[in-house]
This record gives structure tokens, C-alpha cells and sequence, in this order.
């Protein structure tokens, strides 16, 4: 139980959406962390193991996965108590003395009923709590996603994009009334803060946008300049394909190593786009109504316009892509596959050289050592020899004197 003074202070919440720059805004909290303090903002570790090295706060989050028991997603870590990280991150947000404080992962949009109310326990420590929310049109939000979930573990999905699509949950996900209105209930529609992630707003300056829609000061920006413009790239279609197909022979691999290898190998690519226009326009009408109530409810929107940008053909996706066949994909693996191999024969000729090198070197070293220790013997001799000599000369000395 926190028995410390209640805090008088407002709280940001900021719930993702999954792939909307949620990581590039993470960087920049992560990065400027302390100076975010000179400016009243607080963005605290929120975990309690010696080196976290988390950009963000999934250690809190993987702690509600475990306390609502959600089986799925379940993680195989040792994570703190929930209710030990609410009260340390209540005692860090204290502690700073700062007036504002942001908690982010796009985790907590999760389609589960039972995470805004666990996370409703700051009601009683905060005067203000606001939630942020950026969403994504529905079909490029798919997209975008399902080529996260192939390569990222745990999940390193095995389904195509149409069967992980129609995974339950992964529809929910994509409910953005279902899920805001849950996260209403606890914290008040008027707490609800949404932006949709098109061109014409966000994409410019996620981060910039993110204080302003939060009404936090744009000097904070201004005085810590964005370094990044951009953290994770998704992978054009046929290297997701790549990874999907290793999955499914539960090969384990780098993602980042094997990603940037086959963007750079000069494989025929494509790009990230699967729909062609006829899908999209089923997705969206599908989203029709959970879009237009997040238009009026939260961006008090008339018109129930939530996404403006049009649907727009993609010439190399006049169709839904149907992914790479075994075949397909043997012709597409086999020529980064045989760079691949003559690159790791190059470096195994090279270690092998090295190894070589080394063990004359060893030698070397070793008969270097061996001729030091043969002259400092020579030295010590001498210097007995001399020394010895040196008394008799004296002794001689002495008697003549006498």
C-alpha cells in the first residue's frame, strides 16, 4: 500500500497504436530523459532490475499480461508484480517533482477489457489523466503489423496475412471504438485523445504532434531536438515472406542481421503493400461504423470522417498479393542464399587466416618471451659476475692501503 503524500498531477497514457512511430516517440523520451525534467516532464524506468535498457514501458506491461492471466500472450519472464511496479512507478513520478508524466506502450491497446481498468488505479494518484491514442487506417494498420508479428518474437507468426487477419484478436485490435470506449469508461470520453496517423498530420513529426496533441509545450521540442526521423522500417513483402517460411521450419534467426542483409542484396523487392484496392475497401467497410463513432465521439467530427486520405492503386499490388509459393520462394532464396554462402566461406577463409596469424603471433610471443628470460639471466650473471668482481677489486684496495 503507497503510503507516501497523493500526487497533484496530470498523467499521459499513451497506448500506441502499433506502428504509428510509437518507437521513434519512445527514442525520444528514452534519449532526453533527465533533460525532460528541466521542463517538468517526467518519463519514468518504471522497472526495477539493475540495467533495464528498455525504451519503454513493457516490463509494467508484461506485468498486466500476467495478472490477467491472457494465456496467448503470455511472455516466458520472470516479471515483477504488478502491483510492486504501480507503486514504484507512483513513488518514481513523485520522487522527480515533476508537474507531467508519461507512461508509453503500444501493448496497452491490446483488445483486452482488463487492462484500462488495471491501469484506472492512477485515478487516485493524479489529478489530470489523459490518454493518447494514435490509429491507423485499418488496412495499412494490417499490413504494417503482420510484418512486425512474422519476425518478432514471441509471436513469429506462421499464418499468410489473410488467415492472421482473421484472428480474433487481431481484428479486435483493429476496432478502435471497442477498445477507446473501454479506456473511456474508466477515464471519461472528454480524457480521450486520438489523432488518425495520415500524411497530412502526423507522419511529418510524430513526436511534435505528440505534444501538442497531448497540450503539452512545443519548446520542449524545440529545446531537444529530434535526432531520428524514422525507427523501424518494415521489410518490403518478399522478405517478410522469407521470414514467415523460416518459421514455419521453426528456424530461429537475427531478425536485424538477416533483414538488413536481404534489403541490401539486391533480391527483386517489391514493396510493403499486400491489398489490392477491392480489399481495402472491404477492410474499411468492415471498420465503417467503428471508424465513423471514433470521428464524432472523440475528434467531435460531423461528418464521421476519421481517415481522410483516399484509397490510391499501387502498381506493383493491383491484386492482393498471394505471397511466395515454395517454388517462388526457392527462386527468390536461392540467390541471396548462394551470396550468403560465398560471403561466409570469404569469412571463414579470413578467420581461418586470422587464426593462422594468431598462432604465429602466439609462437612468436612466446619465443619472444622465452629470449627475454634467456637475457635477463645473461644480465643477472653479468651483474654477479661484476659485482663479485667489484668486492675483490675493493678487498686488493684495502690491503694495499694497510
Amino acid at each position: 500500500m503507497i503510503t507516501y503524500k497523493q500526487m497533484k498531477k496530470t498523467l499521459f497514457i499513451h497506448i500506441g497504436w502499433h506502428k504509428t512511430a510509437t518507437s521513434l516517440i519512445q527514442l525520444y523520451l528514452d534519449e532526453h530523459r533527465e533533460r525532460l525534467k528541466e521542463f517538468d516532464v517526467c518519463y519514468p524506468v518504471i522497472d526495477d532490475r539493475p540495467n533495464p535498457g528498455l525504451i519503454k514501458h513493457s516490463y509494467l506491461y508484461l506485468s498486466i499480461i500476467n495478472k490477467l492471466k491472457m494465456s496467448h500472450l503470455q511472455e516466458d519472464l520472470k516479471v515483477c508484480d504488478f502491483d510492486e511496479l504501480f507503486e514504484l512507478s507512483v513513488k518514481e513520478i513523485t520522487d522527480s517533482g515533476c508537474r507531467y508524466a508519461i507512461i508509453s506502450e503500444e501493448g496497452l491497446s491490446q483488445a483486452t477489457r482488463g487492462i484500462p481498468k488495471l491501469m484506472g488505479r492512477y485515478r487516485d494518484y493524479f489529478d489530470d489523466i489523459k490518454i493518447v491514442a494514435y490509429v491507423r487506417r485499418q488496412d495499412y494498420f494490417f499490413e504494417s503489423l503482420y510484418g512486425q508479428f512474422v519476425k518478432q518474437k514471441p509471436d513469429r507468426s506462421k499464418l499468410y496475412l489473410h488467415d492472421y487477419r482473421q484472428l480474433d484478436r487481431v481484428r479486435k485490435r483493429a476496432d478502435y471504438e471497442l477498445i477507446l470506449d473501454w479506456w473511456a469508461e474508466e477515464f471519461g470520453k472528454e480524457n480521450i485523445l486520438v489523432a488518425p496517423f495520415e500524411p497530412r498530420t502526423i507522419v511529418p513529426d510524430p513526436v511534435a504532434y505528440f505534444f501538442k496533441l497531448a497540450g503539452l509545450p512545443l519548446s520542449i521540442v524545440d529545446n531537444l531536438p529530434l535526432e531520428l526521423k524514422e525507427a523501424h522500417i518494415s521489410p518490403p513483402r518478399e522478405v517478410t515472406e522469407y521470414f514467415r517460411h523460416m518459421n514455419l521450419n521453426n528456424n530461429g534467426y537475427f531478425v536485424d542481421v538477416l533483414a538488413e542483409y536481404l534489403m541490401k542484396s539486391g533480391a527483386v523487392t517489391t514493396n510493403t503493400k499486400y491489398f489490392g484496392r477491392s480489399d481495402r475497401e472491404k477492410i474499411l467497410q468492415e471498420y465503417d461504423s467503428s471508424n465513423k463513432a471514433v470521428a464524432r465521439k472523440y475528434l467531435h467530427k460531423d461528418d464521421g470522417v476519421l481517415f481522410e486520405e483516399s484509397i490510391i492503386d499501387f502498381p506493383n499490388c493491383p491484386e492482393t498479393w498471394e505471397g511466395l509459393k515454395p517454388l517462388d520462394l526457392l527462386d527468390y532464396a536461392l540467390p541471396i542464399s548462394g551470396k550468403m554462402a560465398v560471403e561466409i566461406a570469404v569469412l571463414r577463409y579470413e578467420n581461418s587466416n586470422l587464426k593462422t596469424n594468431y598462432s604465429k603471433l602466439k609462437n612468436e610471443n612466446l619465443e619472444l618471451r622465452n629470449e627475454n628470460r634467456r637475457l635477463a639471466n645473461i644480465k643477472k650473471t653479468i651483474y654477479h659476475f661484476l659485482q663479485r668482481r667489484f668486492r675483490i677489486i675493493l678487498n686488493k684496495f684495502a690491503r694495499d692501503q694497510g
